[in-house]
């Protein structure tokens, strides 16, 4: 979803209310078991749901290679697509009546679901099937070729909640506007494209894409754990060398105190020089002698508040501890002794 608004076109008419596709426990007893009931066996589809299921996955890498085009096509977005997914205890429900652009939009902003495996063979996830508890599933991907073949994915968590998401993000839009056949959009693809259309390059492009993304995902949630870890260790060590910190803050303080209040002394000179320059009552040779000396007593108490913090702070360094670190630590904690 990047917030474009596509055209749409109502369709004649709705033959039935509109019904939100939410997520709710299984009353088929395909998918939930109750006590020592056995399960359903699940339905048989028919020849042409099939034919339809092996025309998407047979098309599945040349319709990627097309997201740009299809997804800037309403009717080509909400092209229905016969897979039926599913969960243990929710079953089908949130899964209903994928769609083109749904599955396109899934693997673009999913990239667990597009898998290269050690020899370099590149693979999309197309069918969900487990369990949301355990993360136990049996799902199914199709290779460049067409081929397919099930597969226990190791991140199952991170493939059905968006899935989910992106699909009833559609429901409305599913119902009452019109859609394409798949026929009906490769056959448009394939006017457009003409003869011998080498897309390699793109779907090339679309794996990195997804694996930056993905290594991406991984940097930000170990970010987030070093974090978290080193927060814990901040707030334990800081505990453990309270006193000796409290203390080495305390000189530091006090010191800088002094010099500040020394230089704020001789910035009031200085401006009382600048007043006499400025009403004549001392020239700019004299001025600019009685000014260097003072600007150089400002730098040196500087310099001696940075070496002062060196002097006191620098073991903690290496422990990973800063001086902003251990300042907030004491304001945190003076402000509680308040």
């Amino acid at each position: 979803m990047n917030g474009a608004v596509l055209e749409c076109f109502p369709k004649d008419s709705h033959q039935d209310d509109f019904v939100p596709d939410k997520m709710k426990l299984d009353a088929t007893g395909i998918y939930l078991r109750i006590g020592n009931k056995l399960c359903k066996s699940l339905p048989r589809t028919t020849e042409d749901v099939e034919q339809q299921k092996k025309l998407f996955t047979d098309n599945a890498f040349y319709l990627l290679a097309h997201s740009e085009r299809i997804m800037h096509d309403s009717r080509m977005f909400l092209t229905p697509v016969a897979v039926q997914n599913g969960l243990f205890y929710t079953g089908t429900s949130g899964f209903h009546t994928p769609t083109l652009g749904i599955y396109l939009e899934w693997w673009n902003e999913c990239p667990e679901a597009l898998r290269t495996d050690k020899d370099g063979n590149r693979s999309l996830v197309y069918h969900l099937a487990g369990s949301p508890m355990s993360g136990m599933n049996h799902c199914a991907e199709v290779f460049e070729d067409g081929r397919t073949e099930t597969v226990q994915v190791s991140s199952f968590i991170s493939l059905w909640p968006p899935f989910i998401d992106i699909n009833t993000r559609y429901d409305e839009a599913k119902h009452i506007y019109q859609a394409y056949t798949l026929e009906q959009v490769l056959e448009i693809l394939h006017a457009e494209d003409g003869d011998g259309w080498d897309y390699s390059s793109v779907i090339k492009e679309c794996f990195m894409q997804a694996e930056i993304n993905e290594l991406k995902k991984k940097v930000e949630r170990l970010t987030k754990e070093s974090d978290k870890w080193y927060s814990m260790y901040e707030d334990t060590y800081m505990k453990y060398k309270g006193a000796e910190i409290s203390e080495a803050f305390s000189t530091f303080q006090s010191f800088r105190e002094e010099c500040e209040d020394q230089i704020n002394s001789i910035k009031m000179r200085k401006r009382a020089l600048k007043a006499e320059l400025k009403s004549g009552r001392m020239d700019n040779i004299i001025y600019q002698r009685t000014l260097m000396p003072l600007n150089k007593q400002i730098s040196k108490l500087e310099f001696n508040i940075s070496n002062k913090k060196h002097e006191l702070f620098n073991i903690y360094l290496s422990e990973g501890i800063s001086y902003y670190t251990i300042e907030d630590y004491m304001s945190k904690k003076n402000n509680i002794q308040k």
